[in-house]
């Protein structure tokens, strides 16, 4: 499960933009994410993971709040932007297949949430 390395890492890079902005890490009150269909992530398995990390840590758990992102791709012929409801890479409007994504490929942290009174530099 790739998972729980991705939220090792996610954690760590929270904990470093406190850092920077001379905040204690336990002012975190929420870290939003976003996660797209392609990116091979699974949410569910991204939150088993986060409360896992958490409680082995024994770190007050922020609020994990995931976005999920959709499918788009840009068509290479028509030039137009389509949002895919399926795996089907045709575009939306000419039904091309010459398109290329352009969202939905992530797995990015969006957002972080300090508690009020909380000092930043």
């Amino acid at each position: 499960m790739h998972e729980i390395s991705l939220v090792r890492s996610l954690v760590r890079q929270v904990d470093q933009i406190a850092t920077d902005h001379d905040a204690n890490a336990d002012a975190v009150q929420d870290i939003t994410i976003e996660i797209g269909p392609l990116s091979g992530v699974e949410p569910e398995l991204v939150r088993m993971a986060y409360d896992q990390l958490c409680n082995q840590e024994r770190r007050p758990p922020a609020t994990l709040t995931i976005e999920l992102s959709s499918l788009q791709v840009s068509c290479l012929d028509c030039e137009s932007d389509t949002e895919l409801q399926d795996f089907t890479f045709r575009c939306g409007q000419c039904h091309s297949g010459r398109v290329r994504v352009i969202s939905g490929d992530e797995f990015r942290l969006l957002s972080i949430t300090f508690e009020e009174g909380a000092t930043l530099a």
